[in-house]
């Protein structure tokens, strides 16, 4: 299961850089009323406050000046669901913060106050908090917790640039989560038909944090697996899609077994469907790995081993296999 921060915590940023991003991945509350993100500066006023109401069903944003609180800002309804996971990520700029949620944009704040003076993020409220990462444009992750290495990061052109995912009514495969582009040349995707069952290596995942899958389950599909191993055989990370049981199970292997009281299985049931192609993206953030099915987080999973070990992709069961691309 997914580790959890105590909360209300606060993270101290030393020599801030802009821009950065700070992202947090959590889950609402069951019974969430509000949770909140705050950005301080460092003599304690508040650059950001940025406050989903479920109350309301608005999200505010605000600052404080001498301890003040400021105008507000509710455009825009909550795009968070009581009881569901999610990631938000905050692009702290000189004179702005673009807010995106699971991978949208979701508003702008102007700035009201220099940026520049970020001393802290703190968050509260009816939430899981599972991590927090601050990271700049020039280099990998200056703060990150909740794992123990952080994503790497585009330069400031790219990350402005990134357009925003759009979901279609018709089941195409959909553009990758909205996500740092690699800096350095990656392989060039397996394109299909693949055969199945599928291996090849997986070292480059290490430098791209991010693969994609596509496929089509065949008719009548039962299940089907993705699977991160080791060169001992080991599983990092266990991806079992059940249509039998209308559920997804995660796990990872313990002398190459699979214990059952170490799945999980939460979840909007199966999101794969026979004949229908899919998209299925894994986003690595520190020891977390966010799980999207064509381009919706579907779910999170907690590394339990060490990802460096990380060495051979293995899919195998009833799916024709379309696409592999780590990049």
């Amino acid at each position: 299961m997914l580790s959890e921060i105590a909360l209300p915590h606060q993270k101290d940023i030393v020599d801030p850089r802009l821009p950065c991003k700070i992202q947090i991945v959590g889950r609402a509350n069951d019974v969430a009323k509000r949770f909140e993100v705050n950005l301080l500066s460092q003599t304690g006023e508040h650059l950001l406050h940025f406050n989903p109401r479920f109350d309301e069903h608005c999200v505010v944003r605000s600052s404080t000046k001498d301890g003040q609180w400021q105008a507000e800002e509710r455009g825009g309804a909550n795009p968070f669901v009581a009881g569901q996971p999610f990631s938000l990520d905050l692009l702290v700029e000189q004179g702005q913060v673009v807010c995106s949620v699971n991978g949208f944009q979701f508003c702008e704040f102007a700035a009201r106050d220099d940026f520049s003076q970020l001393g802290a993020v703190s968050v509260g409220g009816d939430i899981q908090l599972n991590s927090l990462e601050v990271s700049t444009a020039e280099g990998p992750a200056s703060v990150h917790e909740g794992g123990d290495k952080g994503p790497r990061e585009a330069d400031e052109e790219s990350a402005q640039e990134q357009p925003p995912i759009v979901t279609p009514a018709h089941p195409e495969p959909q553009p990758v989560p909205a996500e740092p582009t690699p800096q350095q040349p990656q392989p060039p995707p397996a394109q299909g038909p693949l055969s199945v069952p599928y291996q090849a290596p997986l070292h480059a995942l290490l430098q791209t944090n991010r693969m994609r899958v596509v496929g089509v389950p065949r008719p009548g599909a039962q299940r089907f697996t993705v699977n991160f191993k080791t060169h001992d055989g080991e599983t990092l990370f266990h991806f079992n899609a059940r249509f039998d049981q209308n559920c997804v199970v995660r796990n990872a292997s313990v002398n190459r077994q699979y214990a059952p009281e170490g799945e999980e299985r939460e979840g909007a049931g199966c999101p794969f469907k026979p004949g229908v192609t899919f998209a299925l993206d894994f986003l690595i953030h520190g020891n977390v790995i966010r799980c999207f099915v064509d381009g919706i987080e579907f779910c999170l999973f907690q590394l339990r081993g060490n990802l460096n070990e990380v060495a051979v992709l293995d899919i195998h069961g009833d799916l024709a296999l379309n696409q592999v691309l780590i990049a």
